[in-house]
C-alpha cells in the first residue's frame, strides 16, 4: 500500500533549481536590448556611434546580469543553509539526471555513502544506497528492485514507500522540475505505516471474525435473520434459504419483510392465509416481535417454529427452526394417548362387566384395580383406599375384618405365611370358603410385563350341587340370606313371597313383617302407583321396561334418607305358575360418588379456565368467551369492547418492592377488574405477566372509555406506593377498542386494535387512556 499526501510545496532550494530558466530569460532582454540600442545608434550617428553606444549598453547589461547573479548566488546558499536547519532528507537532479544537490540528511540515510558528489548520476546513486543495505530489500532482490526503481524514477513522478533496515518507514516523494530536473524529499512516516499496519490488522480481524460468525451462522441447526429497524434484512444464514425453497431469489440483504412475505403470499405457500392474503399479512405484522414466545407457521406443507425477539436498539432478531417431524410426533402421540385411554376406558368397563371378581397387582404386587363383581362380594370394604397397597397389608386388613377364610381360622399366621409364600407359584385354582359361607375359586395368571391378574368365580353353587339333594334348598336359601344385594320372589298378584336379610334390611321391617306385603311398598310412594300399573300392563301382555332389563327405581333407605337401587326383575314360570326374581343393588352411594366426581370435573374444568394467582379467567377462557360474544354480536349488531390494562413499570416494582407485593398488587388490580366486570357476560381476564382484558359485552367507545378512567381513578384513589416510578404510586395504562363484529374481521383483531392503543398510552407518558 502506498501513500498519496498533498505533496509539500517546493523548497527554497527547489525554487532556486528553476532560477537559470528566468537568468537565461534575463539575458536574451540584455542582448535584445543591445542589439536595439546599436541598431538605433547606427541610424542616427553611424555606425562609430552605433559601436560606441553598443560597448555602453552591453557593459551595462553585463554589470547588471553580474550583480543579479551574484545575488541568485547568495539565495541558493541561504536556500541550502536552510534545508540543512531543517535537517530533511533532500535531493535534487538536473535534467541530465545529475546530482545537483544532496542534504546532509539525506547521506545520513546510507550508511557509508558520504558526501554525495554533484555530477552523479542517479543511477549510480541507487546502486550506492542499495548496496549499502539501509534500504529493507532481500539480497537475492537488489537487483530487481534498482531496475523497479529506475523503471519508476523515468515517469513524471512518483511517491513511495520505503522500509529501511532500522526499522523506520520513509515516504519519497519525487517531482518533476520546471527544468526537467528531479526533486526528491524524504518523509519519516514510520509512526503512520505502524498505526495503518494496525488498522489493517484489525481490518483483517473484523473480517475473520465476521466470516467466523458468517461460518457459526451458517453451521446452526435453524434459520437465523436480523432486521433493522425499518423491517429491512440485515443477516441471515443459508439454513434459512433451505427452510424456504425458492427463496434465494428475494431473501437479500435490504429486502423489507412484507415484500418477502407478499411473494410467499402470492404463491400459495402459507396455507392459513389462502383467500385472505391482506388480512393475514397485516395481523402477520401487527404481531411481528410483540408475542415473546415462540409460535408455529404451516408453509408448503411443513411446520416452521418461529421465535421472534426485539433488541435494544430496535433490531429485530429472528430463529426458525423445521418442527415438521415435531408436529406430526406430537399428532401421532397425541391420536395414540386417545386410543390407548379409550382402550383403557374399554378394558375397565369390560372388566367391570365380567359375572367373575377380578383384581390386578404389579410387579410388585400392590393392587392396581378390582372389577364391580369383586367389590359387591364385599361392600362394605372401600377398596379405592386400598388400591396401592400391597397383598400382605391386605391380607392382615382382612385378618383384622374377620374376612380371612375359614382354612385360616385355626392359625391365620401361618396361612398368610404359607399364602405368600405360593403367591405367583400356584399352577393349579385354589378353593376358599369364605367366612359368609360362600366358596369361590381363585385362579393367578401372571402377564408377560410382571402383573398378576386373579379371577375369583363364586362356586358356592356347585359345590352345593354337589352335596346331598336334602340340603340344596337350606343351602340355596343361605346364599340368598347372606347375599349382598337385596333378593326377592314376587307372586304374580305382586306380593312378596320370600327375601334375604339385604332385602329385609332395605325394607326397613322385620322379615316376618314383610312377607305377603306388596313390592310396591318397598318403592319411594312418588313411583308406587307407576311401577303398579307396569307391572299390571306385562301382566296383560303388553311390553314393558320393568321385566328383562335392569332398571332404577328410588326408595327410601332404612335411616329414612332417599335412596336409589338398580333392580332387575325375571319372570320364572313353573308349570302354570308365574314367579318373578327380583335383584336389588343399593347404588344410592354409587350415584353419590358419581355426582361427586361429576362437582369435582366441574371444578376441576373451572381451575383450567382461572388464572391461580388472581383468580381471574385465564387467556384461554378469555379467548373462548371472545368467541362466544363475537358470534353474538355478528347476530344481534351489537358492539363489544376490549379494555388492554398494562401495570405500568411493574418490573421495577417488583425489584423495589419484592415479589411478593408485585403478586399483592397484582391481585389489587384483579379485583378492581371484577368490580368493573357488571354484567354476567363481561370478563376479567389475565392476558399474561401484568397485562389484562377487560371484556365489555353490549358496550361502545364511548361506554369503554368511561370504564376505563373509572377503573385508572379506582386505583389512583387506592394509592398504592410505588418507590421507583415517576409518579411515586402504581398506575395503569389502557388501550379501549370497541367494533362492532362483521363477517369480514376476525375476533383477534379486536385485541390488536386495544393492544395498539396500549401502546399509544404508553407512548403518551403512561398513567392514561388511549383508544
Amino acid at each position: 500500500m502506498t501513500h498519496d499526501p498533498t505533496p509539500p510545496s517546493p523548497s527554497p532550494a527547489a525554487q532556486a533549481s528553476t532560477r537559470p530558466l528566468q537568468e537565461a530569460r534575463w539575458a536574451l532582454w540584455g542582448l535584445a536590448l543591445c542589439l536595439l540600442a546599436g541598431v538605433t545608434a547606427a541610424a542616427l550617428g553611424g555606425w562609430q556611434a552605433s559601436l560606441m553606444t553598443l560597448g555602453v549598453v552591453a557593459s551595462l547589461v553585463l554589470l547588471a546580469l553580474t550583480l543579479r547573479e551574484q545575488a541568485l548566488l547568495k539565495r541558493l546558499a541561504r536556500a541550502a543553509e536552510a534545508m540543512a536547519a531543517l535537517d530533511l532528507p533532500f535531493l535534487i537532479l538536473d535534467s541530465e539526471d545529475r546530482v545537483r544537490w544532496a542534504s546532509a540528511a539525506f547521506a545520513r540515510l546510507y550508511p557509508g555513502l558520504g558526501v554525495v558528489p554533484v555530477g552523479m548520476r542517479y543511477e549510480e546513486l541507487a546502486r550506492r544506497a542499495i548496496d549499502s543495505g539501509a534500504i529493507q530489500v532481500p539480497a537475492a532482490s537488489r537487483s530487481e528492485w534498482l531496475r523497479q526503481r529506475l523503471q519508476a524514477h523515468a515517469g513524471e513522478g512518483d511517491v513511495r514507500l520505503q522500509p529501511m533496515q532500522d526499522g523506520r518507514t520513509l515516504q519519497v516523494v519525487e517531482r518533476r522540475t520546471r527544468l526537467k530536473g528531479w526533486t526528491s524529499v524524504y518523509f519519516d512516516v514510520s509512526a503512520l505505516a505502524a498505526t495503518e499496519q494496525k488498522l489493517r490488522e484489525a481490518l483483517e480481524a473484523g473480517q475473520r471474525t465476521q466470516q467466523m460468525l458468517q461460518d457459526a451462522l451458517d453451521a446452526l441447526p435453524a434459520g437465523f435473520e436480523i432486521w433493522d429497524r425499518d423491517d429491512r434484512l440485515l443477516l441471515f444464514n443459508q439454513r434459512l434459504v433451505e427452510l424456504y425453497p425458492g427463496s434465494a431469489e428475494y431473501l437479500r440483504t435490504g429486502v423489507r419483510f412484507d415484500e418477502a412475505a407478499r411473494i410467499q403470499l402470492d404463491r400459495g405457500e402459507i396455507p392459513a392465509a389462502v383467500g385472505r392474503e391482506s388480512e393475514w399479512l397485516g395481523e402477520r405484522l401487527a404481531q411481528r416481535g410483540k408475542l415473546g414466545r415462540p409460535f408455529l407457521i404451516e408453509y408448503a406443507g411443513r411446520w416452521i417454529q418461529v421465535d421472534e425477539r426485539r433488541t435494544r436498539n430496535g433490531h429485530l432478531v429472528c430463529v426458525r427452526q423445521d418442527v415438521s417431524e415435531l408436529v406430526e410426533a406430537r399428532r401421532a402421540l397425541s391420536l395414540a394417548q386417545a386410543r390407548s385411554e379409550r382402550q383403557h376406558r374399554l378394558l375397565e368397563h369390560a372388566i367391570d362387566a365380567m359375572p367373575v371378581a377380578v383384581e390386578l397387582y404389579d410387579e410388585q404386587d400392590r393392587l392396581l384395580m378390582v372389577n364391580r363383581m369383586f367389590r359387591s362380594w364385599h361392600p362394605q370394604v372401600d377398596y379405592d383406599s386400598l388400591l396401592g397397597r400391597r397383598f400382605e397389608e391386605m391380607l392382615l386388613e382382612a385378618q383384622s375384618r374377620g374376612m380371612l377364610p375359614v382354612d385360616a381360622a385355626g392359625d391365620p399366621e401361618r396361612w398368610m405365611r404359607e399364602r405368600l409364600a405360593q403367591r405367583r407359584k400356584a399352577a393349579e385354582p385354589l378353593v376358599q370358603c369364605l367366612p359368609d359361607g360362600r366358596r369361590t375359586l381363585t385362579q393367578e395368571a401372571g402377564t408377560p410385563d410382571g402383573l398378576l391378574v386373579v379371577t375369583r368365580q363364586d362356586v358356592t353353587e356347585l359345590v352345593r350341587k354337589e352335596q346331598a339333594l336334602s340340603a340344596v334348598h337350606a343351602q340355596l336359601q343361605a346364599i340368598v340370606d347372606t347375599a349382598g344385594v337385596a333378593i326377592a320372589t314376587i307372586a304374580e298378584d305382586g306380593r312378596l313371597l320370600s327375601l334375604n336379610q339385604a332385602a329385609a334390611r332395605l325394607g326397613q321391617r322385620p322379615l316376618a313383617d314383610m312377607l305377603g306385603q306388596p313390592v310396591s311398598s318397598l318403592l319411594a310412594p312418588e313411583v308406587q302407583q307407576a311401577v303398579v300399573e307396569e307391572f299390571n300392563a306385562y301382566l296383560r301382555g303388553q311390553p314393558s321396561a320393568l321385566i328383562g332389563r335392569r332398571r332404577e327405581l328410588p326408595v327410601l333407605r332404612a335411616d329414612g334418607s332417599p335412596g336409589l337401587i338398580s333392580a332387575a326383575i325375571t319372570e320364572v314360570r313353573s308349570g302354570d305358575e308365574r314367579l318373578f326374581v327380583a335383584v336389588f343393588d343399593d347404588i344410592t352411594e354409587q350415584r353419590l360418588a358419581e355426582t361427586a366426581l361429576r362437582e369435582a370435573n366441574a371444578r376441576l374444568e373451572q381451575l383450567s379456565a382461572t388464572d391461580p394467582l388472581t383468580g381471574l379467567a385465564n387467556r384461554r377462557h378469555l379467548m373462548e368467551q371472545l368467541q362466544r360474544l363475537w358470534l353474538h354480536g355478528q347476530r344481534e349488531h351489537s358492539p363489544i369492547a376490549a379494555l388492554l390494562i398494562d401495570v405500568d413499570h411493574f418490573k421495577r416494582f417488583n425489584d423495589h418492592h419484592g415479589h411478593q407485593a408485585g403478586d399483592a398488587a397484582l391481585q389489587l388490580v384483579a379485583t378492581l377488574l371484577q368490580q368493573a366486570a357488571r354484567r354476567g357476560t363481561d370478563l376479567a381476564a389475565r392476558y399474561g405477566g401484568e397485562e389484562f382484558v377487560l371484556l365489555l359485552d353490549h358496550c361502545d367507545a364511548d361506554g369503554a372509555r368511561e370504564r376505563a378512567e373509572v377503573l385508572r381513578r379506582l386505583l389512583i384513589e387506592r394509592a398504592l406506593p410505588h418507590g421507583d416510578a415517576p409518579l411515586g404510586r402504581l398506575s395503569v395504562s389502557i388501550g379501549v377498542a370497541s367494533l362492532v363484529p362483521v363477517p369480514t374481521l376476525r375476533p383477534e383483531e379486536l385485541f390488536s386494535r386495544a393492544d395498539a392503543a396500549l401502546y399509544r398510552a404508553k407512548d403518551a407518558g403512561r398513567d392514561r387512556v388511549s383508544e
